[in-house]
């Protein structure tokens, strides 16, 4: 998927479902795709290929999508263009943003921004996020998917591989290869189910009609997620997954994960809701009681807060960090180690060492008092 693609340049090793080489190197048939020159291809999944890329007049970073020649079917270029139609009408900034699509040949490339960060699935394997952090996640997912459906377009395949985070702590959606624009005729049969088993809502999976408020389900199934480290419907079997998705079975989440506040388990009940109409309204409602938490809870911009975060997870240095964030900010977040219980340990080391400044202020300012008899103590 995209999301994958793009940041297949951050780390070694492979992701799931895509290979990934450990270093850039310009081994494609590619030197040059209209102005953008190609630096090296990023990853490879079984649909397409990602190169990293540079516009030469402009000196900006790109990322360059290409179908794969084994995918160039009817129903793969379709998708492609689709993909390419949804985000042209985009314009937000928590949905990676279409610059160009450009015919070399026969291939078609999107030129999309360069994201220089995680993926969300890459952050998660590091365990459950700290509530504050999965809250304003959502938060901006929720405006993002607002944007989306208020452009008429369904995103079907919301999940944290599809989902990243840059390095200044914005969250970007990805990966509208799936997506259905309402106005148009659906790119898949009538009752074929598309998108990830695990983050479907049960329209999709019974292959019923589906509006806006699946990508609600599928944002609960990824807080929910996020929130506990486990994913509420699992199964051996996808057709185990499917049934359980279908009549929305799965263990509360206040159980699974206590520490998490009740205010975010109430949201994420909602919008796992088995029939739309018990869900969030709409995207707007659900960012709205996102919203209620993180206006209570976070005392840092939004940015600040997701990039002491990736510092905590080793995606930032202490350097990185000091380049965007306030005195004020880094004076609240230099605690940040992902868990409000620990935060709460490093506020009482700091107030135990304001209270010994104080008892020093005290001794000082009381000297001429004792310090008269220490001196004869100590003859």
């Amino acid at each position: 998927m995209l999301a994958r693609q793009v940041t297949a340049h951050a780390g070694t090793g492979s992701l799931e479902g895509f290979s990934v080489r450990t270093q850039e190197q310009p081994t494609s048939r590619h030197r040059k795709v209209g102005p953008y020159r190609i630096r090296g291809e990023l990853g490879r999944g079984g649909m397409a290929r990602v190169y990293r890329g540079l516009h030469e007049s402009l000196q900006r970073e790109v990322a360059l999508k290409e179908l794969l020649p084994e995918a160039k079917d009817k129903e793969s270029q379709s998708r492609f263009i689709r993909e390419a139609l949804a985000l042209a009408a985009f314009r937000h900034q928590n949905i990676v943003t279409l610059y160009d699509l450009v015919e070399k040949g026969d291939s078609v490339f999107m030129v999309m921004e360069y994201v220089d960060g995680p993926t969300l699935a890459e952050l998660m394997r590091g365990g459950p996020l700290p509530p504050d952090v999965a809250a304003v996640i959502g938060l901006q997912l929720a405006s993002a998917l607002e944007h989306a459906h208020f452009e008429g377009v369904i995103h079907r395949d919301l999940k944290p591989a599809n989902v990243m985070l840059t390095r200044t702590g914005v969250v970007k959606l990805m990966d509208f290869g799936v997506a259905k624009d309402e106005d148009l005729e659906a790119l898949t049969r009538e009752g074929m189910a598309v998108g990830t088993p695990a983050y479907m809502s049960p329209e999709q999976v019974t292959g019923t009609p589906l509006d806006a408020r699946t990508d609600l389900f599928s944002l609960g199934v990824l807080l929910y997620e996020a929130l506990s480290g486990e994913r509420p419907f699992t199964g051996r079997t996808a057709g185990e997954v499917f049934a359980r998705v279908r009549d929305a079975r799965c263990t509360p989440l206040n159980r699974v994960a206590p520490d998490v506040p009740e205010s975010l388990v109430r949201v994420v009940r909602r919008a796992l809701r088995p029939s739309p109409g018990q869900r969030f309204p709409d995207a707007a409602a659900m960012g709205r009681a996102l919203d209620a938490h993180v206006s209570r809870e976070v005392k840092v911009s939004h940015s600040a807060l997701l990039m002491a975060f990736l510092r905590h997870r080793g995606v930032l240095t202490d350097t990185d960090v000091r380049a965007h964030l306030s005195v004020r900010e880094l004076s609240l977040v230099s605690g940040f180690d992902g868990s409000k219980g620990r935060r709460r340990g490093s506020l009482k080391r700091l107030g135990a060492a304001a209270a010994a400044i104080g008892l020093g202020t005290l001794a000082w300012a009381t000297h001429a008092q004792w310090w008269p008899l220490l001196e004869q103590l100590a003859r």
